[in-house]
């Protein structure tokens, strides 16, 4: 049996998510596709955050690389310039250090919160109905906008904050797990968004040959 230790660099708050979703999608990907018996790990979050100093962020993702096989670099779309080029830098460096972990960005199209809205059926499953939900499909959730009866375009956090209130901050954190083991990978991958993020995985995962 081999073990995958995988790492993460995350921006905000977002880290009890992804840190969730990364270990279920890296299970699925490889229960699907690896002829090996593959044990992943828990993720390794780091203590840097992704938007911090960049020489501090470098240094965190650099330490994480001399661990893991994979080290995600999470930022929301607005700084995926700046994420993209730290994955380069990263993978420049680990041409003189080839056993370090291959760097993945994992950039949401607008926030995290557009993934965590995707499967309606899974966050109603967590949180109770939601009969303001705005997205007539997952790959909506890419797109500012209004909610039922019109009004302004809102982005995903800002619809998150709405439909969910006070219980918002409760499923980013304490329910973050809960939501992504009941959310179905199918539907994620139908945001384009994700399936991008799911193939760098992909592309990962088979140049460290676990795929």
């Amino acid at each position: 049996m081999r073990t995958l230790l995988p790492g993460l660099l995350v921006e905000g708050s977002d880290g009890p998510y992804l840190k969730s979703l990364v270990e279920r999608q890296l299970d699925a990907l490889l229960l699907a596709g690896s002829a090996q018996t593959v044990d992943v790990l828990r993720c390794e979050v780091s203590p840097v955050r992704s938007n911090d100093r960049p020489d501090r962020v470098l240094a965190a993702a650099e330490a994480l690389a001399a661990d893991c096989d994979i080290v995600f670099v999470h930022g929301d779309q607005d700084a995926s310039e700046a994420r993209l080029k730290l994955v380069v830098a990263l993978e420049r460096r680990r041409a003189a250090a080839p056993r370090a972990g291959v760097s993945v960005p994992l950039v949401p199209v607008l926030m995290t919160e557009s993934w965590m809205l995707a499967d309606r059926k899974a966050l109603e499953s967590v949180v109770g109905e939601l009969p303001e939900y705005p997205y007539a499909g997952p790959s909506a959730v890419e797109k500012r906008v209004p909610l039922k009866g019109g009004g302004a375009r809102l982005t995903p956090k800002e619809v998150w904050k709405t439909l969910l209130g006070d219980d918002g901050p409760e499923v980013l954190h304490d329910s973050a797990e809960l939501l992504v083991r009941r959310t179905d990978l199918a539907v994620l991958a139908q945001v384009p968004s994700y399936r991008a993020w799911y193939e760098d995985t992909g592309r990962a995962l088979r140049e460290r040959r676990f795929l």
